[in-house]
């Protein structure tokens, strides 16, 4: 992870919880406070980061600077991310997914604030685990610092640097060509960038058949003009 050092003013900061700790001792109890708060420049640049203090002002400061230290460049594709990823941190499991533009960011509260700073607006998260706030941001981060952009991708590949893009384009290309023509629908909630994923649930049109009376359900006669054989009469 390498450090970006940039101007204060570039970064909005998200407070996405406060933990409010008593400790019982001999005088009674002392309140501590945890913070944990996201820290992003919307253009690719994302950190996450804890901080503890007697005061909550305090503990916020502490947790913007932690978070500075840690930020990540996450590759961006538009709107959205690359590809499909999950990532486990601790008890927490995220699962983070490319979508349509104009789909919006689905997620919870961490994921979102996370998401959010980075800058992407169009993609579809789950989380399988725990729900904890502070596994939940800290998965989502690791989880975008391990995304491989298409240009990464086309070297291992040993492709030209427009080759993965071309590719994508003839997919979306291909899905809403078969839209139009009926030979695919799509599930309510489902993106149709990848054709034939199970993640984005594009399934293929079944024929239409013609509908029988209700004679032909009931007692399993041959007659489709809604009068049932024997059995259905007894």
């Amino acid at each position: 992870m390498a450090r970006v050092e940039r101007p204060v003013s570039e970064f909005d900061e998200r407070l996405v919880q406060v933990n409010r700790v008593a400790k019982v001792v001999k005088g009674g109890r002392r309140f501590n406070f945890s913070s944990v708060v996201v820290v992003g420049d919307g253009r690719g640049t994302v950190g996450v980061g804890t901080g503890k203090a007697s005061e909550v002002p305090e503990s916020i400061r502490k947790a913007g600077e932690d978070a500075r230290k840690h930020m990540v460049r996450v590759p961006l594709v538009g709107t959205t991310i690359a590809h499909e990823i999950i990532v486990s941190y601790g008890a927490s499991k995220v699962l983070l997914k490319p979508a349509a533009p104009g789909t919006g960011v689905i997620a919870g509260s961490g994921v979102r604030a996370v998401v959010e700073a980075a800058g992407i607006k169009d993609i579809l998260t789950k989380s399988l685990g725990n729900n904890n706030p502070i596994n939940t941001t800290r998965a989502t981060l690791l989880a975008l610092s391990q995304l491989s952009s298409p240009e990464n991708e086309a070297l291992k590949r040993n492709l030209p640097a427009n080759e993965m893009e071309r590719r994508h384009y003839r997919k979306d290309v291909a899905v809403q060509k078969a839209l139009k023509e009926g030979r695919l629908e799509v599930r309510p909630g489902a993106s149709t960038r990848e054709p034939g994923s199970n993640a984005h649930q594009v399934v293929g049109r079944a024929p239409v058949q013609e509908e029988r009376g209700r004679g032909d359900r009931r007692g399993g006669g041959g007659r489709r003009d809604g009068g049932g054989g024997d059995r259905g009469r007894r």
